[in-house]
């Protein structure tokens, strides 16, 4: 086995985790540990059931009775053994990855067995040991034999290829071809009991008893013990022993919790409820394959990691207080916390003594030494320390926060206070003095440094940092410029390839530099790309007055709020090349269908390999859960979903991750417990829905040259359905325009008509008028003419001319209403008043040509007088000519003939 590397400050205390009651989830009393080394699984047997831890979260498994779980063992195969009352078996992974219980009950004939409860199991080569108090029992070749035990015994130790166990009030026994065989030399041990048989040089034993504390047997010969280690477990009661990789023994007791020593017997650490154990009486111890030690407890398991580089100091009863700074010199090392400074030699072969330096009590902010001269900020102000211990003030202004040499000003140094800035020089005995305060500048600052160019930089104590130019003479402010730390820090990250939110980053020896994470984690890097993690509680940390102290080019002191750990530099390259070994299991797949769900569940990285998993469209819904087998401290990771986010999540102790209503596609489930660690992947694809598969996708197709198809048929019949519509459309508008157009020409034909009518209206108006104007102008010649003749007459004269007069009035009677003005008068009226004459004369017989020519006037709403004179008569003969007419019509007496005329 192969321990992980271990520093040489052996005072300070290996790290420890401890799991309680409600961390498992099980009973307190925790009686027998194992690890399975096929998967590195850690194995209790607890008062409720076998426990399982993967590293980041247990498990509890119930024997078929409910019985207690008294012991635990695992063999080469992956077998995990477990006894309890009346009650052996063993456990195994099935295919969903989960234990199930065979039991080896039913092949032990012994009717007693079920009073029997198996305390301890050891496994061999090709054998299993399962005992009892009184019995023991070998499974062998599928078989359990009964093997016959020296009498009551405690419990059979493995030594080597060895077997030994004591029976109670008689010496050792040993196990030889199912036999146990008297250990010459070991009487003496009848008057104790014996809990540990370990190794001891290269063929002894060392042994462990109750209240006898240890004895050597080697060459038949036993002999006790009387150093330190002997004493402390014969007084505290020797419970378990374990060797260790290293050469080194731990002892768990009943009274005091754990030692540790070497093979002089000097005790190591001291490791009980005053440490840090949870509980003093230590039941079960095992080794892990890294080296670790488990111990399970009356009350709780306590994983006690000697390989874990970090090295711890704790102060359990607050005599330190809470460190805030630190500093080598002279060979000690200073702690400066909020009771004031200590000192203790450093390095030291035991259990270092802090020693208070007298005057220094309050409040402790820096510890610095400059020039060979070790200076305090304090509460109270600025102090130096001398070689001898004394307490010397330099400047009592309140509060100096930070104090550091100017390299760009040699002889010169700048603090940081409560209220500003002060100026330090040292003076010509070479010692320093404080000299002055910088005018104009009363911030609150934390703390001061000079980058590699001679710029001063400031960190406020709320507002971030400030970049100021001092004046020559280093008394004012000539320029401040402020920016947020995060600027900085980003920048930084960005150079370093560091990801994930920082809490501070602090600069350590030779280019490296110290990333704090938020969640309390510390990434030491180099500029060589060497990165180092190591996982630290968040709460260890102070807040907001977090502190790494490079002591030497060995050491980095880390403060905590409860004492501090050492950091060895020279360790940081095994870190990394364990931590690129590390690689995180995906333990659980758990796939949610809405109220169903199914999981797979992995116990090794090659059954993970070898699970290639294509899910349903509606199993879309996955949690993962991973872990760090063989992890002590606890394991912080990163992950991401390629196909979904290619961006790593920050480091985080959550070891889940849930992801909901996936798309269809191929995805790589990736995780990683360190940046620069092995990647552990899980590809799985996300089945399309029916309605998206190849097939479906065919059937589309084909549906889709279907639909174009019988849209093309639709699309011509409702082409053709829409020209037929158009065109009937088109000629219903053409028939309408055809019919408008008629109707138009009807219109403009009857308008023509009616002009037409009028046009001949006046035109048989003007006839009418000139008949009547001719007639009158004749009646008038005649009139002169008869006058003429009768003068003529009177006178006498001759008869020829008279002769010619009366040829003249003879003319002029011809034409004052001839036959042929009364022709071109009817011709007109007929076309004004059509059908007028024929309509009369088939409703009334006996008209005479004159009554027709009566009528026709009559319709022309002719007067009496007017008619008269076109028909050259006299009004008394028109009024006779209409008498006859309304005879011949029929009218009634009160009947208008003009009125009647004109309506026909």
């Amino acid at each position: 086995m192969n321990a992980a590397p271990t520093s040489r400050n052996l005072f300070f205390a290996p790290y420890l985790r401890n799991f309680s009651k409600q961390d498992y989830q099980a009973y307190n009393q925790n009686w027998s540990l194992c690890q399975d080394t096929t998967t590195g699984f850690l194995y209790a047997a607890n008062s409720r059931g076998l426990l399982e831890f993967d590293g980041t979260r247990w498990q509890t498994y119930r024997l078929p009775e409910q019985q207690i779980v008294r012991s635990v063992a695992s063999d080469q195969k992956g077998r995990i053994y477990t006894g309890g009352l009346g009650e052996i078996g063993y456990w195994q992974a099935t295919a969903t990855g989960l234990l199930r219980y065979h039991s080896l009950t039913r092949l032990i004939a012994n009717r007693l067995f079920p009073k029997e409860e198996i305390w301890n199991i050891v496994p061999g080569p090709d054998f299993v040991f399962f005992q009892s108090f009184s019995t023991g029992f070998l499974y062998q070749n599928g078989q359990v034999t009964e093997v016959r035990l020296p009498g009551n015994v405690l419990f059979l130790y493995q030594v080597g290829t060895r077997y030994y166990l004591q029976s109670i009030g008689k010496g050792l026994y040993e196990l030889v071809n199912g036999k146990f065989i008297t250990l010459p030399g070991t009487n003496e041990l009848a008057s104790t009991a014996v809990h540990s048989i370990l190794p001891y040089g290269t063929k002894g034993l060392l042994i462990g008893t109750r209240d006898h504390g240890l004895f050597q047997y080697e060459k038949g010969h036993l002999s006790r013990l009387n150093h330190a280690a002997s004493r402390f477990l014969q007084r505290y009661q020797c419970n378990k022993g374990l060797a260790l990789p290293d050469g080194r023994y731990a002892f768990g007791t009943i009274l005091n919790g754990i030692i540790i020593t070497d093979t002089t017997g000097a005790i190591l650490y001291s490791l009980n409820q005053r440490e840090g154990l949870q509980n003093n009486t230590v039941l079960s111890l095992t080794l892990d394959a890294k080296g670790s030690v488990w111990a399970g407890l009356d009350d709780g398991i306590t994983a006690i990691a000697f390989g874990y580089p970090l090295k711890y100091f704790t102060d359990p009863n607050g005599q330190l207080g809470t460190p805030y700074d630190a500093v080598l010199y002279n060979n000690r090392l200073y702690l400066g916390t909020n009771h004031g400074v200590y000192w203790c030699d450093f390095p030291t072969s035991g259990v270092p003594a802090y020693h208070l330096i007298e005057g220094s009590q309050g409040q402790v902010w820096d510890l610095t030494v400059l020039d060979g001269q070790l200076l305090c900020g304090h509460n109270a102000g600025t102090f130096r320390i001398t070689p001898a211990g004394g307490w010397e003030a330099v400047f009592t202004q309140a509060g100096g926060w930070n104090l550091r040499a100017l390299a760009s000003r040699p002889g010169f140094a700048l603090q940081g206070t409560y209220t500003g800035l002060g100026v330090y020089r040292r003076d010509a005995a070479g010692k320093w003095q404080f000299s002055h305060l910088i005018a104009g500048f009363s911030e609150p600052i934390r703390e001061v440094w000079e980058d590699s160019d001679g710029r001063i930089w400031l960190r406020h104590a709320h507002r971030g940092v400030y970049s100021i130019q001092l004046s020559a003479d280093l008394r004012t402010v000539n320029r401040l410029r402020w920016t947020p730390a995060s600027a900085q820090d980003e920048a930084l990250k960005r150079s370093l390839n560091v990801s994930g939110k920082i809490r501070r980053i602090f600069t350590g020896w030779q280019g490296e530099h110290l990333f704090l994470r938020q969640d309390g984690s510390l990434l030491v890097t180099q500029p060589n790309g060497l990165k180092a993690e190591f996982a630290i509680s968040p709460i260890a940390w102070m807040d907001d007055y977090e502190a790494i102290v490079p002591l030497d080019s060995t050491f980095y002191l880390l403060c905590f709020e409860k004492g501090y750990a050492l950091l060895p530099r020279q360790e940081l390259s095994a870190v990394q090349h364990q931590q690129l070994k590390n690689k995180p299991l995906i333990r659980q797949l758990a796939v949610i269908n809405g109220t169903q769900s199914r999981s797979y569940t992995f116990r090794t990285a090659s059954a993970l390999a070898s699970f290639l998993p294509v899910l349903k469209a509606k199993e879309n819904h996955l949690v993962f859960q991973f872990s760090q087998p063989e992890a002590i401290q606890e394991p912080l990771f990163s992950y991401r979903l390629i196909g979904l986010d290619e961006n790593w999540s920050d480091f985080s102790p959550l070891a889940e991750k849930e992801y909901a209503s996936l798309m269809p596609g191929s995805y790589e489930f990736q995780v990683r417990s360190t940046s620069d660690g092995s990647v552990t992947s899980l590809p799985f694809e996300i089945s399309p829905p029916w309605y998206q598969s190849l097939w479906a996708y065919v059937a589309y197709g084909l549906l889709g040259c279907g639909l174009v198809g019988l849209s093309f048929y639709v699309h011509r019949r409702q082409v053709a359905a829409h020209q037929t519509k158009v065109r009937q459309q088109m000629e219903q508008k053409l028939a309408r325009e055809q019919e408008r157009h008629r109707q138009q020409l009807i219109q403009v034909q009857k308008e023509k008509l009616e002009q037409d009518v009028i046009g001949k209206s006046e035109e048989l108006a003007n006839t009418t008028m000139n008949l009547i104007h001719k007639n009158d102008l004749l009646l008038k010649l005649k009139g002169e003419v008869e006058k003429l003749k009768d003068e003529v007459q009177q006178r006498q004269t001759i008869d020829q001319a008279t002769g010619h007069i009366n040829q003249l009035v003879k003319l002029i009677d011809s034409n004052i209403s001839s036959r042929q003005d009364w022709k071109v008068f009817e011709k007109n009226f007929n076309k004004v008043h059509e059908q007028f004459f024929k309509r009369l004369l088939s409703q009334y017989d006996g008209l005479t040509p004159d009554d027709l020519r009566l009528a026709a006037y009559l319709r022309m709403n002719l007067s009496s007088k007017e008619v008269a004179k076109l028909l050259n008569i006299t009004v008394r003969g028109v009024e006779l000519k209409r008498y006859r007419l309304r005879k011949r019509l029929d009218l009634p007496q009160e009947a208008n003939l003009n009125e009647f005329m004109m309506a026909f």
